[in-house]
Parts: structure tokens; C-alpha cells; sequence
């Protein structure tokens, strides 16, 4: 049944004894209220009455004594923080005397979400909130696949992806991933809930497998597809062409004949030729060509062979360097995002041709990664240590010299002293709080890790 204003509730293990002070609202599973214990606010989700089973109950139990995933990437997580149950005035919980009665109702509380600051995607596609800039939505899709990745390798499993479950702030691309009460062991536990259907894997749609960290792969790209077009992209001319959106039709397009809306060589899907259809196909357009090709990937080879889908630290690395390729247009200061290699960028909104600034190039065993050298370029500690618990701390920036604004430098924002190598070789020290001369052919040492400003 549902809770009313002013009940009383007890915590299972905490000693906190909480009141009910208004609903927030209700899903398939049950409603969330917010609750305080006199001094906190928090939120509770409370089960229905038919998804009140001991074997939730003790999934929420795991979840809360395993804890959430260690790092940054863990903290962005809305874990649950304990089991609430009813209680009568004396205190004492509130049991079933009858076994032929359902078990007794139960939630769990977990930490209050500031939605004056965090959106829904479906908030910012209704315009009721500002739409985030392209880096924001850089950063947005980056701490997404961050977090997701540090949630499998903990060993779990998400099973219900969605737009539905991500809030995140349009201007700073702070997320948080809320309902994670049907996180559970990677192929071992067991779940009430398989997922929204719009974001099965095709395998799960048709009954061929169990949610895991493999179909979830399938759901994030569904859920960054849907940030970067606004579209799902499975619904095309096949959708388009239904006249009723029922249970046997989404099986269709979600399970057995899944075909992507830009698949490069069946067009038996394309977007059909209806102006309701202009916003996906010009925000299509403003994903830049490795963006495309592998959300490409994710939904042509990806959409029935697991092993071809979009890793977690795929799309990380994508999005960490489109983040770092982002450039104001000098004219209409709209953003646009360079990519690797791009001689020539024309901005997507008023077309003026935008000038490249020089870039500074951090060389590691695996690979380069590349910052453009715009006035407001920031390095962070991620530059030179990926997984790094600081990994999101400025260590460095783009500054002007105060004496003579026309003389450039990358300023030294760590404890730590870096060393820079002129083209001709002559070195030089860089401490705290000096700036290295933004010249061509420097190479600068930070942290151990090699990087080399180049046109």
C-alpha cells in the first residue's frame, strides 16, 4: 500500500527512525517519497505490493554491505543505503502473523538528488531545461561509460540502462545513475526486472539469454544514441509504418528484425521522409565522424554479436578526446568539436571557417591523445594518470602573460616541477605556478608522461 505523510519508518540497520514528507512520483516497481530522520532529507523507494519478495529484499542487502563502486566513477551511483520497513507506534516492525498473506512491504532508502541542478534527458528534449553544450555532452557520455565500466568490473551487471535512470547537469556534465536496485552479480543473480524494452539487447527481447554485462553494452549505446540525436536507433521507416505499438510489434524492431536508422548499406530502415524526423538527422550531422562510425558499429555488427559491440572504455576514450577537441566559433561562439586529423572545420552553425590553435600531444605506450590549445584549455590529472582517483584535478591550463597578453603558456597547476624541452634542446625547469611558452616544438614532461606542442 502506499505510504502517507507523516508515517513513521524504521531503518533495518542504521538507527534511524525516518517520516514520510511528500511522494516524488512512481514507476512500474513502486513509488519514491522523500523521507528525513529530523536533520537529513533522503529519498525511499517502496516496493509494491507485488514486488515485495525476500529474494529483493536480500539483493538490496548485497548491494548495501558489498557497497557501491570504489572511485569517482563508483560515487556517481544513487546506492542504496539501507532497508526500510513499517513500524506501529511502539516501535516494533510490523510482520504478517498470517502465511497465506503477502510478505510485508519494504524500501530502501538512498541519497536525495538535487534535480533543481540534475535533468532527465526527456526535461532537456521538452525543452523545460537547457540543453547541455557539445563538451558537456562530451563530459556527460565520458562519465556515463566512466561509471558503467567500474560497475562491471566490480563484477555487476546493470540490467536496466536507460534514459530513465541517468540525471545529469546540463552545464558542469556532472551525472548520477539513479534505480540500482537491480544491480546484481555478472550471469549469477538473479532479477525482477530485465530492463526497459526499448533498451534490450535483441538476445534478451527474444528470450535467448539473461541480462549481463554484454547486453548492457547494447543498452549504453542505445542510451548515448539517444543524448547525441534525440532518437532511438532502431525507429525508422519500420516503425514509422505501424499502425499499433504493441507487445508483438516491439519485438519486432527491438528483437527480430532490428535494422539502424543510418546503417551505411540497408537503407530498409532509413529515417522516413517526415519533418518530425529533421531533429535526428541534423543532430546526426553533428556527431563527428568517429562518433559515427562507432555508433555504426554498436547497432549493425554490434546488434547481434556481443563480442563486436562498443566497449565501456571505447566509447570512454572517444569522448575524453572529443571533450579535449572542443573550440568556441569566433563568430557565432557556437561549439564545435575538432577531431584528429581535420585540416579545415567549419562551424556547424554559421559555417565560418574556424582556425585550428596548435594542440599539445601526450605520446603513451598505447597510444597519443590530443588537447587543442585554445584560450580556455585546461589538462587534468586523467591526462596523465587514466584511472587515477584525482583524475578529474586541473593540473595545468592555458594562460595569457600579464605583462604582454600576446605571449601564450601552458601554466604548471601540480606540486610538482615539469621539465621542458625547446626544439634546439636546450631544458628548462617549469615549478608550481610557472606557465611553459606555448611554442612549437616544445616538449613538455609532466608527471613522467611525454607531450609535444605541435601545429
Amino acid at each position: 500500500m502506499p505510504l502517507q505523510t507523516g508515517q513513521t519508518l524504521k531503518a533495518e540497520t542504521l538507527d534511524y527512525t525516518l517520516t514520510v514528507q511528500n511522494k516524488l512520483g512512481e514507476g512500474g516497481q513502486g513509488e519514491v517519497y522523500i523521507v528525513t530522520d529530523g536533520e537529513k532529507e533522503y529519498a525511499l523507494k517502496w516496493y509494491k505490493a507485488e514486488q515485495t519478495t525476500e529474494e529483493q529484499k536480500e539483493a538490496i542487502r548485497h548491494l548495501i554491505n558489498k557497497g557501491v563502486p570504489q572511485g569517482i566513477a563508483g560515487q556517481r551511483f544513487i546506492w542504496p543505503i539501507d532497508i526500510i520497513t513499517l513500524h506501529n507506534k511502539t516501535g516494533s516492525i510490523l510482520f504478517s502473523i498470517d502465511n497465506n498473506e503477502p510478505n510485508q512491504q519494504f524500501g530502501y532508502l538512498m541519497p536525495l538528488i538535487d534535480t533543481q541542478n540534475f535533468a532527465e534527458l526527456g526535461e532537456v528534449q521538452a525543452h523545460l531545461k537547457p540543453a547541455p553544450s557539445l563538451t558537456s555532452l562530451c563530459e556527460i557520455s565520458y562519465q556515463i561509460a566512466n561509471s558503467y565500466r567500474a560497475l562491471h568490473l566490480s563484477g555487476y551487471c546493470y540490467r536496466d540502462i536507460s534514459a530513465g535512470n541517468l540525471m545529469f547537469d546540463p552545464e558542469t556534465g556532472q551525472i548520477l545513475i539513479c534505480d540500482n536496485d537491480n544491480v546484481g552479480i555478472n550471469y549469477e543473480s538473479h532479477s525482477q526486472v530485465w530492463g526497459t524494452m526499448e533498451y534490450m539487447a535483441p538476445e534478451v527481447v527474444l528470450g535467448e539469454a539473461d541480462p549481463s554485462t554484454q547486453t548492457d553494452l547494447h543498452s549504453l549505446a542505445i542510451l548515448l544514441f539517444n543524448l547525441w540525436v534525440w532518437h532511438h536507433p532502431l525507429h525508422g521507416e519500420m516503425e514509422y509504418q505501424i499502425s499499433v505499438w504493441d507487445l508483438p510489434a516491439k519485438r519486432r524492431i527491438y528483437g527480430e528484425t532490428p535494422v539502424f536508422i543510418f546503417d551505411p548499406t540497408d537503407k530498409s530502415n532509413q529515417l522516413p521522409n517526415d519533418p518530425e524526423y529533421n531533429t535526428a538527422r541534423q543532430r546526426w550531422n553533428y556527431c563527428p565522424p568517429e562518433l559515427q562510425n562507432l555508433f555504426n558499429r554498436a547497432f549493425t555488427k554490434g546488434l547481434h554479436n556481443p563480442s563486436q559491440r562498443v566497449t565501456e572504455g571505447e566509447w570512454q576514450r572517444l569522448f575524453s578526446q572529443l571533450k579535449d577537441g572542443g573550440i568556441t566559433c569566433p563568430n557565432c561562439q557556437a561549439e564545435n568539436l575538432w577531431w584528429q586529423g581535420q585540416t579545415k572545420l567549419d562551424c556547424w552553425h554559421c559555417q565560418t571557417t574556424i582556425n585550428i590553435p596548435p594542440k599539445l600531444v601526450f605520446q603513451y605506450p598505447s597510444g597519443q591523445h590530443i588537447v587543442l590549445l585554445t584560450y580556455k584549455a585546461e589538462l587534468f590529472q586523467k591526462h596523465i594518470q587514466p584511472n587515477s582517483d584525482t583524475a578529474e584535478e586541473i593540473i595545468g591550463k592555458v594562460v595569457q602573460n600579464p605583462k604582454n597578453p600576446n605571449i601564450w603558456g601552458i601554466r604548471n597547476l601540480t606540486q610538482s616541477t615539469w621539465t621542458a624541452t625547446f626544439p634546439d634542446g636546450t631544458l628548462t625547469q617549469i615549478p608550481p605556478q610557472r606557465a611553459a611558452p606555448l611554442k612549437l616544438g616544445l616538449k613538455l614532461n609532466i608527471g613522467g608522461i611525454e607531450a609535444e606542442i605541435l601545429a
